[in-house]
Order: C-alpha cells, then sequence, then structure tokens
C-alpha cells in the first residue's frame, strides 16, 4: 500500500516567474533551474500530510516485516533475527525484549521458537522458573486466539508488581508491562508472542503493527508445522525404500523421478538405467518401451518384464500405474508420483503372487503355482500331496518351468525367483 499526492500544473512555455498556485502548494520554474515547490499549507494540513508519510514508511516497514516471517516458514533458524527487526521497525525506545513462544502450565514451562535482547542464561531461568506460573502467562492463557492486548487492560499493574517474576527477574530491566496476544493452541501449549517493556512510552503504534503482523505470525507457524511433519514423512518413506531388498523408484506419468533408493541409484551407476535431467530410462529399449507403455496406461494397471543389463544379465521388473496426485500451489500445479517401479536384485522373497510369475516368466498358471511353492521353500513330494497327482506329473510340470527359466536345478529357479521383486 503507498500513498501519492498528486495536484494539476499549468506551465508556461518559456521564461521564468510562478507556474501556477494550486491548493496551497506555489511551484516555481525557472530555465536552467528546474522546479521549486514550496508549501504554504495551514499547519493542521502540514501534519495530515506528515501523518501520510509516517504511514507509508511504516506500512513499508510492515511489509518488508511479513516477508521475513514466511522466510521463517522454510527456516525456523532465523526467528531471532526477524524479531529483532520487528523491534527496530516498530518498538520505542527501551522495548527491545520479544519472546515467542509454545507454554504450558501443568506441569509449568516452555520452548522458545525466538526471542530477542534475552541471553542463553535469561532464557533458561524464564523457562525453569517462570514460564506457565507468572501472571501474565494465567491472566493470558483463556484469552481468545488473536487478541493483542497490553496486559494493564486485563489486570491491575500491582499484581506484577508484587510478583516474584517482577522482583527477581523484570524488574532489573523496569518491565512493568507487555503486549501480547496468543497465536495458536496446541494440546496443553499456547504459543504466545510476548514483548514487555518499562512504562511512560507511547506504544499504540506498536500495538497496532503487532495487531497487522499476528495472522501472518500464526500461518508462518502452521506452515512451518505442517513442512515438517511432510518432511518427516518423506523422510520416513525414503528410509524405508533404503532397507528394501529391491531397488524401488517412483515416477510421474512422464517418467521423472519423484523419489528413488540407493539400490535403483546402484543399477543406474552400473548401466542398467539412466536418469538425465529427471528423466528416467531404461538402456534395454523393449524394457523401456514396456515403461513408456505402462505409463500411458490407464490407471490403476501393472505389468511384469525383465530388463537386459550391460553386463549380458536380467532382471525382473515389476511397474504399477497408479491414479496421479496433484497439489495446487502458488507456483502452479504439481504432478506426483503415477508409477512405481520395483526391480529385483534382492536375495530373499516371500511367496511371489503367481500371475506376476506367469508374466515374468511364460508359465502356465500350474508351473507359476509350482513355482511359487518351491521358492517358499515347500518340498517338491509336499507340492505332489496338496496337488494329489503323482510324482511323474510334478517333476513334467518343472521341466516345463526349467526350460521357461532357463534354469538347470532347483536351486537355480529358487535363486531366480528370489530376484523379483517383493510385492
Amino acid at each position: 500500500m503507498a500513498f501519492a499526492l498528486r495536484q494539476r500544473v499549468n506551465l508556461p512555455r518559456s521564461g521564468e516567474g510562478r507556474a501556477t498556485q494550486t491548493g496551497r502548494t506555489d511551484i516555481f520554474w525557472g530555465r536552467g533551474q528546474g522546479f521549486r515547490i514550496v508549501t504554504t499549507q495551514p499547519a493542521s494540513e502540514r501534519v495530515h500530510l506528515q501523518t501520510l508519510v509516517e504511514n507509508e514508511r511504516e506500512l513499508g516497514a510492515l511489509s518488508a516485516l511479513i516477508g521475513r516471517i514466511y522466510e521463517c516458514a522454510l527456516d525456523p533458524g532465523q526467528w531471532d533475527d526477524t524479531l529483532s527487526e520487528l523491534v527496530a521497525a516498530l518498538s520505542p525506545p527501551d522495548w527491545d525484549v520479544v519472546l515467542l513462544q509454545w507454554e504450558r502450565q501443568s506441569p509449568p514451562g516452555c520452548r522458545f521458537v525466538g526471542a530477542t535482547s534475552l541471553i542463553p542464561m535469561a532464557r533458561e531461568i524464564y523457562r525453569t522458573t517462570f514460564a506457565g506460573r507468572h501472571p501474565w502467562s494465567r491472566r493470558m492463557w483463556p484469552l481468545p486466539v488473536g487478541r493483542v492486548i497490553e496486559t494493564d487492560e486485563i489486570m491491575p499493574r500491582s499484581e506484577i508488581l508484587e510478583s516474584e517474576f517482577f522482583q527477581k527477574f523484570l524488574s532489573t530491566w523496569n518491565l512493568q508491562i507487555a503486549i501480547g496476544v496468543i497465536l495458536d493452541r496446541q494440546g496443553p501449549e499456547r504459543l504466545g508472542l510476548f514483548m514487555p517493556g518499562p512504562p511512560g512510552y507511547p506504544i499504540d503504534g506498536l500495538k497496532r503493527g503487532i495487531r497487522l503482523l499476528a495472522p501472518h505470525i500464526q500461518r508462518a507457524i502452521r506452515i512451518s508445522r505442517a513442512l515438517g511433519e511432510a518432511n518427516l514423512r518423506a523422510e520416513a518413506a525414503q528410509t524405508a525404500m533404503n532397507t528394501a531388498p529391491n531397488a524401488v523408484a517412483t515416477l510421474t506419468p512422464g517418467l521423472n523421478v519423484m523419489t528413488s533408493n540407493e539400490k535403483m541409484l546402484e543399477l543406474v551407476e552400473a548401466g542398467w538405467a539412466s536418469i538425465c535431467a529427471s528423466s528416467f530410462a531404461f538402456t534395454d529399449r523393449k524394457a523401456q518401451q514396456q515403461l513408456i507403455e505402462l505409463a500411458a496406461a490407464a490407471p490403476p494397471s501393472s505389468s511384469a518384464f525383465r530388463v537386459s543389463g550391460p553386463d549380458g544379465g536380467d532382471l525382473a521388473v515389476l511397474g504399477a500405474r497408479l491414479t496421479t496426485q496433484a497439489a495446487d500451489t502458488l507456483a502452479g500445479r504439481i504432478e506426483g508420483a503415477g508409477v512405481i517401479l520395483t526391480i529385483g536384485i534382492g536375495g530373499g522373497a516371500p511367496l511371489i503372487a503367481i500371475n506376476r510369475l506367469a508374466a515374468w516368466f511364460g508359465l502356465t498358471p500350474a508351473e507359476a503355482r509350482l513355482a511359487a511353492e518351491l521358492s517358499a521353500g515347500r518340498a517338491l513330494e509336499d507340492c505332489a500331496a496338496r496337488r494329489n497327482v503323482s510324482m511323474n506329473a510334478v517333476r513334467f510340470l518343472l521341466k516345463g518351468i526349467y526350460r521357461k527359466t532357463s534354469v538347470g536345478s532347483q536351486a537355480q529357479l529358487i535363486a531366480q525367483i528370489r530376484n523379483l521383486p517383493l510385492h
């Protein structure tokens, strides 16, 4: 917001002298001298003009503070500096202490978000001795969120002057009154902004500034909390992915990488795939084409295929096409994951879904069921008994499995299946 004063001026074409008199402001123009403006307003109007200028400066300072407040949502370590700037912009002399803190009454205590002009030892004394116990805290506790008050409005000043809080802590700086506001509530805690100061100074401008800034501090704290929770969830998901026995990646429908675990990055370094400008691609063209078709498929759908590597070996791939989630932000719409890839490189897998085995190796349903049971540790004899068929019939199925999976023994078959992705 800005103020501007405009007056219409009619200038002579040449020469010197008074150009015009509009209102009570004389505007003079002289060749080679430029313009001179002489104000002849009454004192009351000059005071009004001065007020407008001061208001413009105050709004400029508030605008800068609001920007810093939202930067604190991204970097909470900036709160101390931002509170110092608040003091510099709005506070009268000797009003240089600000406390932004979560405080509780049972058990008494607090945790600082930020503070200024309060050394670490003073913060610790306040936290362990006075937080949640002093008269200002008790009086402000039931107030509604967002109401900015001066402590003299809600309690007699004698109550604070007679308290241990003043006599053993505040009296050193003669801090007898305070401006405060409850910004948020979370369980037994209240987030409050307190600015104590000595009496005898005009503080209406400070109160007005706090009223304007309080909603922005509220939003910044909530944004910071949401970002922190999202980061924790992302870190937990990444940790889970890194502990998986297989290579895992989530991709957008355009095949840009959203997340990937360390095993997937190892495959990329080994030449199985590439990630260029966040775009994922298999080096095996056939596998890449199957991935492109999966990404283009209508969700939900899945695909099981194999990818060849630079050393001539191959690995099983399980891909799933999910409904793509998206989020609208001030920077535009953000597209989430739409494809999940799992590549089997681990050494131990549970019973694999029969239809997945059939897709990977081209097995019949009976062959896939037998292969899954063997990989789960069942003996060939048990498999025959469960089917109520002879051993010759089971061996016949097993030979077909060996041929299709390119192995020559039951041990090789189990090892092959255990290299498949977990489901």
